[in-house]
């Protein structure tokens, strides 16, 4: 009985804490989204005068006047009204092009694309010299992403550089940078944004799309200055407001890892307007870049419930949803926004939603439908690496490990300095019995892209860069990697027992025995941390209560073999000695 539990490094081994599993690329890229204007809207309260005008249809006057007072009723969502003034007035004298202009106005705000284009090319027919109708239609066709022919009436608009009414020639190459942009064509957009900016130094909307432009490239620096510009100036917003600004250099700083400013920025936007889906769902990407996980899901959740068929905030929604564990809800998220939503997805489009569908299926343990969804992920977005580090996850649960290795090892060589891909390779070399490789694998971790703000994420990496040093036998590593992994995340239980393991193989007794202790704080029913604990005090000859802890850790799993191993030994040492 005597040599019974002596052996230190066997208790080390067998017992090494690794975080549960290997974890979900949950976090998608922003979205990148370029914003347009047709003109200012005056905040003043519509009133119709409906009497005695209302019974005589043929008063031209009147209905032009309500017509041209076209602003007034799309601010207060007349948009009926507005249309009808417009309609009647038309119907009595069609010849006027300015009925036309704000007939068209109305429809292009209220997103009748194709109707105000057809506004529009009526005024272009009544006034040839009509830049300001030209210019409108150039920004309702960039609406329906008819980019050549919108760029083709923006440039009308500026060859014939008249009757500009209350457009500009800077609003005309604002409207040219959009539809350039959106054609995939950056630096002629970038020229476009130039002229509107020279013609106009204090137009902040062209300011923040130029912003946008350069962040596509991507040439964050000089997108930065240009975001910084629309904010000092902060007018000529158009139908947009500061808020877009803010967002915009939220998401130029994020590009940028420059996550507490990205925040404040968007915590900005928030603060001028609270009532924008979009920019909730992108604030709540960057809170759970910082590992901010119940914050971002309070933003997703704003944003669904202020944009309920948008597909980003929904897959984001879901994408949080499965980082903390709640897979059912995850599910119905992300199969509402495939099933319901209005496809607007951001940069990595559908895919993006059945990646996020797959990581939910998984946690659900429904691995061979979780494989058909990121299949199709990647079917649809080949170097998604993403969706090929998450098929490894899959894939590792199903004990698949070389075609897990493969699968991430395709993530890797799309991104190679990712930080999650290499995290999961390190999880697959372990299952391999490749504990070197596992190790290399870490340090990757520890040095890709990031999850610079991620806390919790690089104390994972961190809790399982201990384990690894444990199992090669390098324990003051080991317990350096466990203290940084605390740092990280204090409140790691697994953390503190690695530690503890690492000063139980030093035979610091005393030290284990208080980090033991430290780990059960956090996890009281962790029959190891109460075996542990009670294996130290055996070894500091503190016989009750080691024999107090690893009773503990027998009522917590009777069939405990280190516990019942060591108990043994302990009620041998508190046994009375024999009379002689």
């Amino acid at each position: 009985m005597k040599n019974k539990g002596k052996n230190i490094e066997e208790w080390v081994m067998g017992n090494i804490g690794l975080q549960k599993g290997i974890i979900f690329q949950t976090i998608p890229r922003l979205s990148s989204l370029l914003l347009f204007s047709f003109c200012s809207l005056a905040l003043t309260v519509y009133h119709p005068q409906p009497a005695q005008a209302e019974q005589d249809l043929k008063d031209f006057d009147y209905w032009a006047s309500l017509c041209s007072a076209w602003e007034v009723a799309v601010n207060n969502k007349k948009y009926e009204d507005a249309l009808k003034a417009c309609d009647t007035a038309l119907a009595i004298n069609a010849r006027p092009p300015q009925l036309w202009l704000a007939r068209g106005n109305v429809l292009l705000a209220f997103n009748k694309f194709t109707e105000a284009v057809a506004s529009y090319e009526r005024v272009i027919n009544l006034d040839p010299k009509s830049s300001e109708g030209w210019t409108q239609k150039c920004s309702a066709l960039t609406e329906l992403a008819q980019y050549p022919q919108a760029i083709i009436a923006c440039d009308k608009a500026l060859q014939i550089d008249a009757n500009w009414g209350r457009a500009t020639p800077a609003v005309a190459w604002n409207y040219r940078g959009v539809a350039f942009s959106k054609f995939a064509k950056p630096e002629e957009a970038r020229l476009s944004f130039d002229w509107a900016t020279k013609l106009n130094p204090d137009y902040s909307l062209a300011w923040t799309n130029s912003c946008l432009a350069l962040y596509q490239v991507p040439n964050l620096e000089a997108a930065l200055k240009a975001c910084d510009r629309a904010l000092e100036a902060n007018q000529f917003w158009g139908s947009y407001s500061a808020a877009t600004g803010w967002a915009n250099r939220g998401k130029v700083t994020y590009a940028m890892g420059l996550y507490d400013e990205s925040l404040n920025a968007y915590n900005k936007a928030i603060a001028t307007n609270a009532n924008d889906g979009k920019i909730w769902t992108e604030y709540g990407v960057v809170l759970g870049k910082l590992g901010k996980y119940a914050q971002a899901q309070t933003a997703f959740d704003t944003a669904v419930k202020l944009s309920p068929s948008y597909a980003f905030a929904l897959a984001n929604q879901c994408a949080n949803f499965n980082r903390i564990g709640k897979h059912e809800e995850a599910a119905a998220a992300c199969e509402t926004a495939l099933q319901k939503s209005d496809n607007v997805w951001g940069q990595e489009g559908v895919a993006l939603g059945w990646n996020q569908y797959g990581n939910a299926l998984t946690g659900l343990g429904k691995h061979e439908e979780a494989l058909a969804s990121l299949n199709r992920a990647i079917a649809i977005k080949p170097n998604y690496a993403s969706a090929w580090s998450n098929r490894s996850v899959t894939l590792w649960y199903q004990g698949k490990y070389n075609e897990a290795l493969l699968s991430n090892q395709r993530a890797i060589e799309i991104e190679p300095f990712s930080s999650q891909a290499w995290y999961n390779q390190g999880r697959i070399f372990t299952s391999l019995g490749q504990v070197e490789e596992a190790l290399a694998a870490y340090n990757r971790a520890l040095k890709g892209d990031g999850y610079i703000g991620d806390r919790t994420m690089l104390a994972e990496i961190w809790v399982n860069q201990s384990a690894t040093l444990l199992r090669l036998k390098r324990y003051q590593e080991a317990i350096t990697a466990a203290d940084n992994a605390i740092a990280f995340n204090p409140q790691s239980s697994i953390a503190w027992y690695n530690k503890a393991l690492g000063l139980m193989a030093l035979k610091r007794y005393q030290e284990a025995a208080n980090t033991y202790e430290r780990a059960i704080s956090i996890e009281a029913k962790n029959p190891n941390f109460w075996a542990g604990k009670g294996i130290a005090l055996r070894f500091l000859a503190r016989y009750p209560e080691a024999s107090e802890a690893l009773k503990k850790a027998l009522e917590l799993n009777p069939n405990h073999p280190q516990a019942l191993v060591n108990q043994d030994i302990v009620m041998e040492k508190l046994q009375p000695p024999t009379p002689q």
